[in-house]
């Protein structure tokens, strides 16, 4: 069974070992560092954690394997026109060695479900993430959970959005 598992002292080492294409996703140890500079800007600017969560990182786990990671983030979508609040997953890869087992497509469903269950107390409309353009096996694994194409790009990536 896929399950999403917080990062902690006793898995955060095997998170970093963790690997996928660097050309098409940020290695984990940036993503992680990403997520400790978002939580510390939103602390030192005063905003509630709980209402803006901009990068909650886990991992996925087979099991009691880990196979992934992902980054997902609670904002206001302001910065791309979504018209009102949205999670957004910014990191989604599975490890090289288990790549093509359906661990992705579960995993999402798994991420799918957890936006469904309101963690931060909200309710969304949308999903979003970001794919590079010629990373078509990452764009049908997203299409295929249900997203679809914006038809917009940010930093260069196409924008992709799920209605839940």
């Amino acid at each position: 069974m896929i399950t999403l598992k917080p990062i902690t002292e006793d898995n955060f080492e095997e998170v970093l070992e963790l690997r996928a294409s660097e050309e098409f996703v940020a290695t984990n140890a940036y993503s992680l560092s990403e997520s400790y500079v978002d939580l510390k800007e939103a602390i030192e600017n005063g905003e509630q954690y709980h209402k803006h969560c901009y990068s909650i990182p886990f991992a996925i786990a087979k099991d009691d394997t880990l196979v992934g990671f992902l980054k997902l983030g609670y904002e206001d979508g302001e910065d791309i026109n979504a018209g009102g609040d949205i999670y957004w997953l910014s990191r989604f890869m599975i490890d090289e060695k288990h790549q093509g087992k359906g661990y992705g497509k579960a995993a999402m469903e798994v991420v799918i479900d957890f936006v469904k269950s309101k963690p931060h107390g909200y309710e969304v409309k949308y999903i979003y993430t970001s794919v590079v353009p010629n990373n078509h096996i990452a764009t049908k694994l997203y299409e295929r959970v249900g997203f679809v194409k914006t038809g917009n790009q940010l930093h260069g990536e196409d924008l992709m959005k799920l209605v839940i």
